[in-house]
């Protein structure tokens, strides 16, 4: 018995460094896969949060006074391109109080402006974003004009010209991995009630 028992063999010292060296390779690789996957998913959470906020943005605006949006960016195109929130002070000036015109319009054009506030710089899970609503006003001539995308006309797109306002709604934030600053954004279009 003890003759069979010095036959057997172990793993020599070099066997054992080799095998977990491999192993040091392989873990390494994998980690490298799940940092880069949990990253990516953070990424894509942030930018489903940012589509989400500025779908929430174009239907809070779709809900105000139609006649009044079209006013404000439709008319007065020229002064007016955007809406943006300074610190959440604009939109609470009464029109009594009004210094400037940009300032007026914020009161008057809205419903319940107490709410803009939040509707353009929100804090979700810690991260503060920024929302800009911009108005398109080349996309809006083509349709009054009634261009299509090859260049001919399509009267349909003249005809829904006057019950539309296409806008752009651009959302920042820093919710990226390491705290990168990102943006995205969505297209789309104020309609008035009559065609809805």
């Amino acid at each position: 018995m003890k003759s069979g028992l010095k036959q057997e063999k172990g793993f020599t010292l070099i066997e054992v460094l080799a095998a977990i060296v491999i192993l040091s390779i392989v873990s390494l690789v994998l980690t490298s896969y799940f940092t880069n996957a949990m990253s990516y998913s953070k990424s894509n959470q942030n930018k489903t949060i940012m589509v989400n906020l500025a779908r929430n943005a174009l239907f809070y605006v779709e809900k105000q006074d139609f006649e009044e949006m079209s006013n404000f960016f439709v008319t007065d195109s020229l002064e007016h391109k955007k809406i943006v929130d300074a610190g959440g002070e604009l939109p609470m000036i009464k029109a009594s109080e009004c210094t400037t015109k940009l300032t007026c319009v914020y009161s008057d054009i809205f419903v319940n402006s107490g709410a803009l506030p939040d509707v353009l710089n929100p804090i979700i899970n810690n991260i503060k974003y920024e929302i800009n609503i911009r108005y398109q006003s080349q996309l809006h001539q083509e349709m009054q004009e009634g261009k299509d995308s090859g260049g001919g006309v399509d009267t349909r797109k003249s005809e829904m010209a006057p019950y539309l306002i296409p806008v752009e709604v651009e959302v920042s934030g820093n919710g990226g991995p390491g705290g990168e600053t990102y943006t995205t954004v969505v297209e789309g279009y104020i309609t008035d009630e009559k065609i809805r």
